[in-house]
């Protein structure tokens, strides 16, 4: 975004034997009060609880994760964003606020003068955490990503059709954003595009 002007069951139903079947067996069960006295004594089996993934992640490594997460949940809403020329209707505040919040504004009051408004998505993957300053009063973190705008184009409102715009020599190039997070939700600050550095 060089700026974005510049860019095994059956569908069938089961028989009534099958399920008469089933309710009868059903029924057996729930009723009979057949059963030894040692059977009817003994204390139900010890039930093993699995830690879930995030349960075993360290606190640094959980905070990274849960910013990228946002990260990604950032570049989900964006898109919408462009695509109806409004912030309205859409999540992005939750993900984003200050210059990056400024430049999404600026950009989407642009293609709404310009009769334009961006179509498709763009594709982000290797998202990594490159630094982290956690124990911060603000704690942040630095993402780089490899970013594929070629499927995202500037498309004419009225007749659908793409927009003249400069051509950028690559498509897929490397952006680098700075969070923080802010009364424990991460938010995406700023960014930084390397169109010189094709992904």
């Amino acid at each position: 975004m060089a700026r974005l002007d510049q860019l095994g069951w059956n569908s069938s139903r089961a028989t009534p034997a099958f399920l008469l079947t089933l309710c009868v067996a059903l029924t057996a069960a729930c009723t009979s009060s057949t059963g030894s006295d040692n059977e009817k004594g003994k204390a139900p089996a010890p039930t093993t609880v699995v830690p879930s993934k995030s349960a075993t992640l360290d606190p640094t490594e959980q905070a990274k994760a849960d910013a990228l997460t946002a990260y990604k949940a950032y570049w989900t809403e964006l898109p919408k964003a462009y695509a109806v020329t409004a912030i309205e209707g859409t999540d992005l505040k939750k993900y984003v606020t200050a210059d990056a919040l400024n430049k999404a504004t600026e950009e989407i009051a642009n293609l709404k003068t310009n009769g334009r408004v961006m179509t498709g998505e763009p594709v982000l993957s290797n998202s990594t955490v490159t630094g982290a300053e956690l124990e911060k009063k603000t704690p942040n973190v630095s993402v780089s990503a490899c970013l594929d705008v070629s499927k995202w184009k500037i498309t004419d409102k009225k007749t659908g059709q793409p927009a003249p715009t400069a051509t950028s020599p690559v498509s897929k190039y490397v952006i680098t954003s700075l969070m923080e997070r802010w009364n424990g939700s991460w938010m995406v600050l700023k960014y930084e595009l390397h169109a010189d550095q094709p992904c």
